[in-house]
């Protein structure tokens, strides 16, 4: 008797299990296809605003994000994310604590357009299997009230993103007072720190007339928290920092640049326009003394930038997302 209770339980309890265990796993491809779009905030560490250095932000100069993108499946807790996201940052120095950032004055803001592709792991996964008994008013499945509905997941990957900085003149006469027209310009047309010019920053050495591209790469990495509402969608909190292999995010990396040679080298390359908009907004002898001190701190050959590394940026967004059946295994 015994042994015909073990035979039964090795040909019919044993494949029952296996079978779970192998539905569970594959479940994945029922809704291989997620599609998401968020609304939320941004903001930026750069050369330009905050308190000096890298570890504090601007909070008053935060803006605004949007996404949207399409999850992939690749396994039970790996997807692959195609990530489309327009944002705008921002920096302005007349917000900083620090006196000589004040006395700089200077500011930036810029639209970032980025498309990346993004490797998303799953860390603890949704209950959305047997948790989902219950139907609302449409039919649909929601989640029962006393099961746990959250899942968790981090994420890594590579992007490239679009970005033109702008700034408003607003800079500091000898008394401090603001002497600017409030006129903006865009900034990387004007070659600020003699970018393409001789004595120019080094890494343009050699390159006549060049500047930075308005082109650059990012590696976004980040977590996130889902909640699911039914079976096929919920919303997601996520908060992610980008990277980049650019210091002129906000127009800023090394130092002053002569504007009077500035002025007489941008009206030989480009124009009149252009060099009398380079003068104004390099922002080069501009400002009060700093007390107990000679110096401006603008002056020609004086750090403009100031904070070693590239610049980077933030977001913090609440999506909505919703799942995608494949018709495929949606019987199985």
């Amino acid at each position: 008797m015994k042994k015909c209770i073990h035979i039964f339980l090795f040909f019919i309890v044993f494949p029952t299990i296996l079978n779970a265990q192998y539905n569970q796993r594959n479940s994945f491809k029922n809704k291989r296809h997620e599609i998401n779009f968020g609304l939320g905030i941004s903001n930026c560490l750069t050369d330009v605003g905050g308190n000096g250095n890298r570890a504090n932000f601007n909070f008053k100069k935060t803006n605004f994000t949007a996404n949207f993108s399409h999850l992939y499946y690749i396994k039970n807790k790996i997807a692959f994310r195609t990530s489309l996201t327009h944002a705008k940052v921002s920096g302005d120095d007349s917000y900083s604590s620090v006196l000589s950032k004040k006395n700089k004055a200077l500011n930036f803001n810029t639209t970032i357009s980025e498309l990346s592709g993004i490797l998303e792991f799953t860390i603890t996964t949704l209950k959305n299997k047997n948790t989902y008994k219950s139907k609302n008013k449409r039919r649909k499945n929601i989640a029962n009230k006393d099961r746990l509905s959250f899942g968790s997941y981090i994420f890594v990957g590579l992007g490239s993103f679009y970005y033109n900085p702008m700034g408003v003149n607003k800079f500091l006469d000898s008394e401090g007072n603001n002497v600017g027209d409030g006129q903006e310009y865009s900034l990387r047309e004007l070659h600020t720190e003699g970018q393409g010019f001789e004595g120019g920053p080094e890494q343009f050495s050699g390159k006549k007339y060049s500047t930075y591209n308005d082109f650059a790469i990012c590696v976004p990495i980040g977590f996130g928290i889902k909640k699911a509402f039914h079976s096929n969608g919920g919303i997601k909190l996520e908060a992610s920092y980008r990277f980049t292999n650019t210091d002129y995010l906000d127009d800023v990396s090394s130092n002053y640049y002569d504007r009077e040679k500035l002025r007489t080298e941008m009206n030989h390359a480009f124009g009149e326009e252009l060099a009398e908009n380079a003068y104004i907004m390099s922002g080069t002898s501009t400002g009060s003394v700093i007390s107990n001190s000679n110096f401006t701190n603008t002056e020609p050959g004086m750090p403009r930038g100031g904070v070693k590394g590239n610049d980077s940026y933030i977001f913090l967004t609440l999506s909505v997302y919703k799942t995608i059946t494949n018709k495929k295994y949606k019987d199985k």
